[in-house]
C-alpha cells in the first residue's frame, strides 16, 4: 500500500482543483491558460477532456499543471509517468513535477528507480520542501528493498526540514520500527519506536497501512502499537489502532466498549474515524440503518470524509446498502472533495457500475 506521504504527493496529480487557480494572479496569457485547464478538467466527456488537454499541452507546455493535470486522467500509472516526464523536459526543475515522478515510481513499485530519482533530486540545489520530500521517498525506496540500516541516517537527515505533513518524521521512525521487528531485532525496533514516539503517535498509528501487504507484517505492526500504548497508555491514536485489531479480530462487542471509553474530547483528526469504525461495527453486528444513520451524519457535516466514504463503499459492495439512488447521491456530493486519489478511482468505478447495470434514477436526498 502506498506509504502516507506517497499518497500526499499523489493528490498534486490525481486531483488539482485547488491548485489550478494558483496563477490567477498572473497576467494575460498564462491566466487565461491556468483558466483553460479549469475548464477542461470540468469536462464530464473524457475524449473532450482529453481534446483539451492535448491542445494546452501543444500551446502551453511550460505551465507544470497543464502536465500534472494530464497525468491525472491517463489510465494507467506507465502513461501519467510520460506525461510527467515529458513536462520535465519542459520543465526540469518544476517540484511539482519532481514529486510526481517520484510517488508514481513508488506507486509502480520501481523503487531502483524511485530511489535514483530521490538522489538526483538531493544532488540539486532543490527548495528545502522538496528536499524533504526526496528524503521521505528516497527511504521510501531503501525500506522497499530491506535496506533497514541505510534508511535510519537518512531519517535523521530529516531533522529541521519543514514536511507538508508534520508527522513524516514520525512515520518514517514507525516504518523503520516496523522493519526492525520483522528483522528479528525487538532492540532495534523498540529503539525506533521510541524515536518515533518522541515525535507524536500518529506515526504509529499510521503502521495499518504500511502492513497491509501480509500477515505477518500485520502482526508485527500490532506488536509494536500494543508496547507503544503500554508507554503511552492514554494516547488516542494508539487506542483507535488497537480497537480495530478487536473488531477485525471479531469481538465487536469489546471493540465497541473500547469505542466508548475513548478519552474525550478527541482531537478532531481523529473523529472521522471514530464514527467510521463505530459504523463499521453496527454494520458487522447486523445494524445497518443504524450504521447508516452514523454515516448520513458524517457526510451531511463533510461530504468528502475518507473515513466514512470507505465503509460506504464496503457496506453498498458488501450488505447491498444504501439503494444506488443514495449511493449514487452521496457519491456524487462528494466529487469535488475527495483528495485520495485511489478513493476517488473507487468512487467513479462504482458510479460506473451502478449506471451500467441500470438506468440509475436521479440522486436524490437520503430519507
Amino acid at each position: 500500500m502506498p506509504a502516507p506521504r506517497r499518497e500526499a504527493a499523489a493528490r498534486l496529480i490525481l486531483l488539482l482543483p485547488a491548485l489550478l487557480l494558483a496563477g490567477c494572479g498572473i497576467l494575460g496569457r498564462q491566466r487565461d491558460a491556468y483558466i483553460s485547464l479549469q475548464r477542461a478538467m470540468q469536462l464530464q466527456d473524457s475524449e473532450a477532456r482529453q481534446e483539451a488537454l492535448a491542445t494546452l499541452r501543444g500551446a502551453e507546455p511550460m505551465i507544470g499543471a497543464v502536465w500534472l493535470a494530464s497525468a491525472s486522467v491517463a489510465p494507467t500509472p506507465e502513461e501519467s509517468l510520460a506525461y510527467v516526464n515529458r513536462g520535465l523536459q519542459f520543465l526540469p526543475q518544476d517540484p511539482d513535477l519532481l514529486v510526481a515522478r517520484m510517488s508514481l515510481l513508488a506507486q509502480m513499485a520501481r523503487y531502483d528507480d524511485e530511489l535514483a530519482a530521490a538522489r538526483a533530486t538531493l544532488a540539486t540545489d532543490v527548495p528545502t520542501q522538496l528536499r524533504a520530500e526526496a528524503l521521505w521517498f528516497l527511504v521510501d525506496g531503501l525500506l522497499a528493498g530491506q535496506r533497514v540500516a541505510e534508511a535510519e541516517p537518512e531519517v535523521i537527515r530529516m531533522r529541521g526540514l519543514a514536511f507538508t505533513q508534520p508527522d513524516i518524521a514520525s512515520t518514517a521512525w514507525a516504518r523503520i520500527a516496523l522493519a526492525w521487528e520483522l528483522a528479528d531485532s525487538p532492540d532495534d525496533a523498540d529503539r525506533t519506536l521510541d524515536a518515533s514516539l518522541d515525535l507524536g503517535a500518529t506515526g504509529l498509528s499510521g503502521l495499518r497501512r504500511a502492513s497491509l501487504t501480509s500477515p505477518d507484517r500485520q502482526v508485527a505492526a500490532s506488536r509494536i502499537v500494543q508496547r507503544a500504548s503500554l508507554r503511552q497508555p492514554d494516547q488516542p491514536d494508539l487506542k483507535l489502532y488497537l480497537l480495530v485489531d478487536q473488531m477485525t479480530a471479531g469481538d465487536l462487542d469489546g471493540a465497541m466498549a473500547s469505542l466508548d471509553a475513548l478519552p474525550g474530547p478527541l482531537p478532531d483528526r481523529l473523529v472521522s474515524q471514530r464514527e467510521a469504525i463505530r459504523a463499521r461495527i453496527l454494520m458487522l453486528q447486523g445494524h445497518n440503518e443504524e450504521g447508516l444513520a452514523v454515516l448520513r451524519a458524517r457526510l451531511e457535516d463533510e461530504p468528502g470524509d475518507a473515513f466514512a466514504l470507505g465503509v460506504l463503499l464496503e457496506s453498498y459492495h458488501v450488505r447491498h446498502v444504501p439503494e444506488p439512488a443514495e449511493m449514487v447521491y452521496w457519491l456524487k456530493s462528494a466529487r469535488r472533495h475527495v483528495m485520495d486519489p485511489a478513493l476517488a478511482q473507487e468512487m467513479e468505478a462504482t458510479l460506473d457500475a451502478i449506471a451500467k447495470s441500470q438506468e440509475a434514477p436521479a440522486p436524490s436526498p437520503p430519507p
